[in-house]
């Protein structure tokens, strides 16, 4: 059975089709969803998205935000969504080290959240990447 899935960002519709599964980071864990889930509106974290279609597999990191499952439908609203085909890996390590820089300067304030949220959001990219590899080969 399939239901209806949509992830949606500020800037774009980042996913839109039918599927079998999803599963997303929740602030009491990972959830799976499949067809006629019971009715659920829950807060989402930073994390990965694992969308799956038939044999197909899919990821994206996400920044945080909310999902609704109702019926027939997953809509999920995040800050940020990136399919794991869009990460280039060089670029997120150059960020990763750029981070990882600031907060061996020991900086404060707004930079030390911002080098903080950087690596965070590096980590989960490349977690993304290795995983579209793992699918790929």
């Amino acid at each position: 059975m399939k239901f209806f899935l949509e992830i949606i960002t500020p800037e774009r519709l980042a996913y839109k089709d039918e599927v079998d599964m999803v599963t997303a980071p929740t602030a009491r864990g990972i959830i799976g969803v499949l067809a006629h889930h019971v009715p659920l509106f829950t807060r989402l974290l930073d994390g990965e998205v694992k969308i799956t279609k038939g044999s197909e597999e899919f990821f994206l990191a996400i920044g945080g935000g909310f999902m609704e499952v109702t019926k027939d439908r997953v809509s999920i609203l995040v800050t940020r969504a990136v399919h794991a085909r869009e990460l280039n890996e060089v670029e997120i390590k150059k960020a990763e080290s750029r981070a990882r820089d600031a907060l061996s300067r020991g900086v404060k304030g707004a930079e030390l959240v911002e080098a903080q949220s950087l690596l965070r959001r590096t980590l989960l990219e490349m977690k993304v990447v290795r995983r579209k590899r793992l699918v790929i080969h």
